[in-house]
């Protein structure tokens, strides 16, 4: 039996399920029915190449990056949505309510966009932001860790899942206002376990919104021997 033929069998016998309404997904190669992804936020074709938001300025970067006090510690960075609407929704089922059936398709629309956008920039390992011991045990799974290794599949790239670890508890980002999450987290609340001496890291989180969890978490890698560091988020918080 060929590889189509047996594709196809399987495609007939288990059919894909969008995780949004259930119904199946006839769409090859999509992880969400068509009639859920219609009205679904996009990012426009030129994005800001520090923070992975539309730059809709003159200059290569947005303007709220050339604003910021000094530049972002990671050298490249991409998204795959806006942070709104229905991506908004089921980042927050994702998250939040243990629906991590989304995680095929936030991981296929991450992979793609970095392919289009980041396919230049060498990469030796997928490293997702990590939740501290007593968050992971409580939600029972880090969602940026099952971004990170459905994303190493498809980009064919090893994924160091414990390379860094959340040492330190932080209150949750999401119920504080732009300052207080600036401050809230620092590089010292993570830890490098093993070497990254030298190796180029692709950093995985969810959500892209002052940066702040990324900037630490960026800085730690580098202190640890990191050459570079580039960020992809699932979708930038504008």
């Amino acid at each position: 039996m060929s590889c189509g033929v047996a594709s196809g069998l399987l495609s007939f016998l288990a059919p894909r399920l969008c995780p949004s309404c259930g119904e199946v997904v006839l769409c090859v190669g999509e992880e969400v029915c068509e009639s859920c992804l219609e009205g679904c936020s996009t990012l426009p074709e030129r994005r800001c190449p520090q923070c992975g938001g539309p730059n809709v300025g003159m200059l290569e970067e947005c303007r709220e990056c050339q604003l910021m006090s000094g530049r972002r510690p990671w050298s490249f960075a991409v998204s795959a949505f806006p942070f709104e609407g229905k991506i908004r929704h089921w980042i927050h089922q994702f998250k939040y309510r243990k629906e991590t059936c989304f995680g095929p398709f936030f991981a296929t629309r991450l992979a793609e966009a970095w392919r289009k956008y980041g396919s230049d920039r060498d990469i030796d390992m997928i490293v997702p932001v990590p939740l501290n011991l007593l968050r992971y045990i409580k939600r029972g799974y880090n969602q940026a860790a099952i971004i990170a290794e459905l994303m190493g599949k498809q980009l064919k790239l090893p994924v160091g899942k414990f390379r860094l670890v959340r040492w330190s508890r932080t209150k949750h980002q999401a119920s504080m206002n732009l300052k207080q999450r600036k401050v809230n987290i620092r590089k010292e609340d993570f830890k490098c376990p093993f070497s990254l001496k030298g190796k180029r890291i692709l950093l995985v989180d969810d959500v892209m919104t002052t940066g702040s969890t990324l900037a630490a978490a960026t800085e730690k890698l580098l202190s640890c021997g990191a050459s570079s560091v580039c960020v992809a988020t699932i979708a930038r918080d504008l």
